[in-house]
């Protein structure tokens, strides 16, 4: 086939042709968010995405956007219980580690084209999210066939839960793209573990950890489920695994070796973990009607070094790392008892649902789609838990995709329970859903085919007869 004969549509295949209509059609209800939905300001994480990227745009490198935009004023309590006010001006350059660099990156492509408004990067992620319907078509069809495939590309199109983050512009863009992505070379590898196909799953999953840190949990289960597994000798199977390993370690490396040369203290991906710790370990979230949450003022007072000097940002995070296993170790029984099940039944809309789709629409998720994508959780989740049973018995891939869950599941334990968190997640709904989808489909088609087959053989008998 020539060139132009693969570009001509009428010799495309039906999954071809499908798949791109559908990721037409994703990006089309991406922008149609963005243009009824989404906010025309964002905050929190979102600025810091929004402004990074303009900022690694024009030179400054990877630094904190807050520092730049403002003045801060900071209270140092000194050991002789004195204190001073410590004064930060605006446009101080200071090298942040507190996301990962994926998603600011790639937002600082189009920044480097004029591309710089809230807008231009809301767009920028619908254009990302596409790609992710289309991803996941390809993982569809590598795990279960080509109508599973389109299944799974047209249930992630219009999952709220999965596009809302386009709009908000969050990093789970990034990560559920990297995300589908990975776990299709995951699929690839599970089927040929080949030396290349390790390289591949290696380098997807490191960029997936470059997105969301956690997500890095997911090549060495995988790498050890596969190969264990495997026919292959045993000089084979270390050989894959090397492989891998060592492709992750290319990608990370330059971003953990630059942060070990900008920050006083050990930081490998992200700086945020002490952070996350002391927001989620204190009486607010440990007791009352947010259990299981996180607090902002959890994180009061700001620490300071000895002398009231300020700390960089692995040093906050050695300090507030301190102080939350302090605060653990005063309230074990309970962390375990109460609060862990209050956080992972907050990701999974088991605890307090409507409450928690409340909390977040007030910390910024639009309405609409916030109801819209929790109703749809309510429906995908029975057809995800019945596509891992029809996955299981027919003998093929399950923890390649349900490895996720267990993730994001880890994720809540440890930190908080939100919706956010269930990212990852949600393309293991995705998928199981639109493999009982397709066993429903093939049910009914063969119900069908046996009604046809009845009439005809009533017809033949009363022709027969006549």
């Amino acid at each position: 086939m020539t060139a132009a004969q693969r570009l001509d549509p009428r010799k495309w295949s039906r999954f071809t042709l499908g798949l791109l209509l559908i990721t037409l059609a994703g990006l089309g209800v991406r922008v149609l968010f963005i243009e009824a939905e989404a906010p025309a300001i964002v905050a929190g994480d979102s600025v810091f995405y929004d402004v990074t990227a303009n900022l690694m745009a024009k030179g400054h490198g990877y630094i904190d956007p807050f520092h730049w935009m403002f003045e801060t004023h900071q209270t140092a309590v000194l050991q002789d219980g004195t204190s001073r006010e410590i004064v930060i001006p605006s446009h101080t350059k200071v090298a942040t580690a507190k996301h990962p660099p994926a998603y600011t990156f790639y937002l600082s492509l189009f920044s480097r084209l004029g591309l710089t408004s809230t807008r231009d990067h809301q767009l920028a992620s619908a254009l990302l999210g596409a790609a992710s319907v289309l991803i996941a078509g390809l993982l569809g069809r590598a795990l279960a066939g080509p109508r599973v495939g389109l299944i799974t590309a047209a249930v992630t199109a219009f999952y709220a839960n999965i596009y809302i983050s386009d709009g908000l512009v969050l990093s789970e863009t990034m990560s559920i793209f990297f995300v589908f992505l990975t776990s299709w070379m995951a699929v690839r590898f599970w089927r040929r573990p080949s030396s290349g196909a390790a390289a591949m799953l290696g380098a997807a999953g490191a960029l997936a950890a470059l997105s969301r840190v956690e997500l890095l949990l997911y090549l060495p289960v995988i790498a050890l489920a596969v190969l264990v597994r495997s026919s292959l000798p045993i000089r084979d199977r270390l050989l894959r695994i090397v492989v891998m390993g060592v492709t992750a370690l290319a990608v990370v490396a330059p971003w953990v070796v630059r942060n070990n040369l900008v920050m006083h203290d050990s930081v490998t991906i992200t700086s945020s973990s002490g952070v996350v710790l002391v927001q989620a370990n204190c009486d607010a979230t440990y007791f009352g009607a947010h259990v299981g949450w996180w607090a902002l003022d959890c994180q009061d007072p700001w620490p300071f070094g000895p002398n009231g000097e300020t700390l960089d940002e692995s040093q906050e995070s050695t300090a507030y790392t301190a102080r939350a296993q302090a605060y653990i170790s005063q309230h074990t029984g309970r962390l375990i008892t109460v609060v862990i099940p209050a956080r992972v039944g907050r990701m999974w809309g088991l605890f307090e649902p409507m409450q928690q789709v409340r909390m977040e629409i007030v910390e910024g998720r639009p309405a609409f789609s916030s109801w819209l994508g929790f109703w749809q959780y309510v429906v995908l989740i029975p057809l995800a838990v019945a596509g891992v049973v029809i996955q299981w018995r027919r003998r093929e891939p399950v923890l390649v995709i349900a490895l996720w869950a267990v993730l994001a599941t880890i994720t809540a334990a440890t930190a908080f329970g939100g919706i956010r968190y269930r990212s990852g997640a949600e393309i293991a709904i995705v998928v199981f859903a639109a493999i009982t989808i397709d066993a429903f489909v093939n049910r009914l088609g063969r119900g069908r085919s046996l009604v046809d087959s009845t009439s005809a053989e009533n017809q033949g008998a009363a022709g027969m007869i006549g």
